[in-house]
């Protein structure tokens, strides 16, 4: 009887009275807030505002017409398919320069004497310098960049860029960043003119934002939290802007006017479009550093410090304390000083090659000094053998990357500075992948049957 009755319940509702399911409603509506038979309450009026002064509606107007506090619904963004072994490894120095001048004189003036010396210890040094860009492209996902590398960046804008720290950054091929704030562009005296901007960025210059005025962004100068938030606005969006607009260029870089900022400003700068902020904190931008505050080495005058910390890699020593050596060197008699396998470019089908380095044009060598380091391993526990002068490893894994960097120090008396080589080969990975076929055996005369090995017995003897 019970299933007969569920079955006729459905009956019994839509043949109940119309009155029944009414008052049903009504009762659901009113517990739920909305009442279908009694008009709302009258709400009272807002109090009367006071009136905006002009500076107000000013402000207002800027707001309702920005974007940037607008929420929108993310856009579907594809998952690139991975092609390549990304190293997330990789640790870059970024250096931050000033002014420049044939002589210093304060901490923000560096003499193009002590630049030049700088980038010519760089350039020695086989570390490559690379654009900002390549760095984001590489927090990104979208490249690979050399295991340890350099940045170098310059912010405000100044001449000295131009006449003095140009020429030598277009000598050894090193691209860089300028920081140019809206205020100091163009204005003649010692600011950089549009041309010679233009000039630098047909020879590897990137240009980033420095704001508007220049001013502490975190200064509220005795503007309200609403006004003083319009501001910020102005000063990271409006020097975006700027930027574009005169340089047909998309502007993705921002550097704190002198460094301060907090996590709000941040995350604006971010909102408005820039892909990196860069800071003045004197730290190395790794895989797990925020790109809203990178760190940058700045370069005080003729003080070296920061210079020699941010040259320095893993605990190898500064740029300026090692003797660099580059792998075409040669001795004297024309002869290559040390060999290397694989060779320096060298395209190798093997994913677990041995790395060799013969040091005997090196003589003596101090055994216990000797470090190799290997992209992706670090250090390596390389073997030296005394009676060939050889240094040793085996790749213990197979390689997933198509190219591989080394570095080998050694040193030829204690108090002598490092001996460092740098190089790198590639792994052809698409060979390496391919199977290995035997070799294919000598073609000989067909055998038509076992007898016919047998001498014949109809051929004549001798």
């Amino acid at each position: 009887m019970r299933p007969a009755l569920l079955c006729l319940l459905p009956l019994l509702l839509v043949f109940s009275s119309c009155k029944r399911l009414e008052s049903k409603l009504d009762r659901l509506a009113r517990l739920a807030g909305i009442t279908t038979a009694e008009p709302a309450p009258t709400t009272p009026p807002p109090p009367a505002e006071t009136p905006l002064t002009a500076e107000q509606q000013a402000l207002e107007a800027r707001v309702r017409s920005s974007t940037v506090f607008e929420t929108a619904a993310p856009e579907p963004v594809a998952t690139p398919t991975p092609t390549f072994e990304l190293n997330k490894s990789s640790v870059v120095a970024i250096l931050g320069y000033h002014d420049f001048r044939e002589r210093g004189g304060s901490p923000m003036i560096i003499s193009a004497s002590k630049f030049q010396e700088q980038m010519k210890a760089v350039k020695e040094s086989g570390i490559p310098v690379i654009p900002l860009s390549d760095v984001i492209a590489w927090r990104k996902g979208q490249k690979n960049i050399p295991e340890d590398a350099i940045v170098i960046t310059m912010d405000d804008g100044w001449e000295g860029v131009y006449t003095h720290a140009f020429p030598v950054l277009k000598q050894y091929g090193f691209p860089f960043t300028v920081y140019l704030y809206k205020k100091y562009v163009n204005i003649g005296g010692r600011s950089l003119s549009w041309a010679q901007v233009r000039e630098m960025m047909q020879h590897g210059c990137e240009i980033g934002s420095h704001s508007v005025s220049h001013e502490s962004l975190r200064q509220k100068k005795n503007r309200t939290d609403p006004e003083h938030q319009l501001w910020l606005l102005s000063e990271l969006k409006d020097s975006k802007e700027f930027i574009e607009k005169n340089l047909g260029v998309s502007c993705t870089s921002f550097a704190y006017p002198f460094g301060i900022f907090d996590d709000s400003i941040m995350e604006l700068g971010l909102q408005v479009g820039y892909e990196s902020l860069v800071t003045v904190n004197s730290q190395k931008v790794t895989w797990d550093s925020p790109l809203g505050k990178l760190g940058r080495y700045i370069i005080h005058g003729e003080n070296d410090t920061n210079f020699k910390l941010a040259t320095s890699f893993r605990g190898r020593g500064d740029v300026s304390k090692n003797h660099f050596l580059t792998a075409t060197a040669k001795d004297g008699g024309g002869n290559p000083l040390i060999s290397l396998s694989p060779a320096p470019d060298e395209v190798i089908p093997e994913r677990q090659p041995m790395i060799i380095a013969g040091l005997a044009r090196m003589t003596p060598i101090l055994p216990e000094t000797i470090k190799m380091r290997v992209a992706g391993l670090g250090v390596v526990p390389a073997k030296f053998d005394p009676s060939t002068q050889e240094v040793s490893y085996q790749i213990p894994t197979r390689l997933r990357r198509e190219d591989c960097a080394v570095t080998l120090s050694f040193k030829q008396a204690v108090d002598k500075p490092d001996e460092v080589i740098s190089w790198r080969f590639k792994i052809d990975l698409d060979a390496a992948y391919l199977p290995i076929s035997l070799p294919k055996p000598e073609k000989t005369e067909t055998m038509t049957s076992p007898q016919a090995l047998e001498p014949s017995a109809k051929s004549p003897t001798r």
